[in-house]
């Protein structure tokens, strides 16, 4: 039975875009581990942006942050970073989890609105971080 605070907790939607599944599990059991308070979470992965979008899952009402792999068939990271902060009627937090290294490429996402950009491969310790901080974030 859910208690009264966990009732009144606010949803936190994470997507996770990478089309690697091993990537897409690992994250899953990370964020599944980490002890975050203020919100209830509600996470899902998909292999590539169009299928992210087709879900229409940023219709869901809440908190919307979203893990994007760099590097995709049909819709990469980039792409899928300028469609969801173009539609300014809702904010959505970023971190890009990507395989481009150059300093360009991470230039272009955070100037494009991602709040953060880990490169591959990562330290599951700084990405828990990281994750945190942005969570953090959103709840100010």
């Amino acid at each position: 039975m859910e208690t009264t605070s966990e009732q009144n907790k606010k949803k936190l939607f994470i997507s996770i875009i990478d089309n690697d599944a091993i990537i897409q599990t690992m994250l899953v059991r990370i964020l599944n581990m980490m002890n975050i308070d203020q919100f209830e979470l509600d996470i899902k992965a998909y292999e590539d942006g169009l299928q992210f979008f087709e879900s229409q899952r940023l219709d869901n009402t809440g908190e919307h942050f979203l893990i994007l792999g760099g590097i995709m068939p049909v819709m990469d990271g980039i792409e899928i970073l300028q469609k969801v902060k173009s539609d300014l009627r809702k904010q959505v937090y970023v971190l890009m989890l990507s395989g481009r290294k150059s300093p360009a490429e991470i230039d272009k996402a955070l100037k494009l609105g991602a709040d953060d950009y880990v490169t591959k491969p990562f330290s599951i310790k700084e990405l828990q971080i990281r994750v945190q901080q942005i969570i953090q974030r959103i709840t100010q």
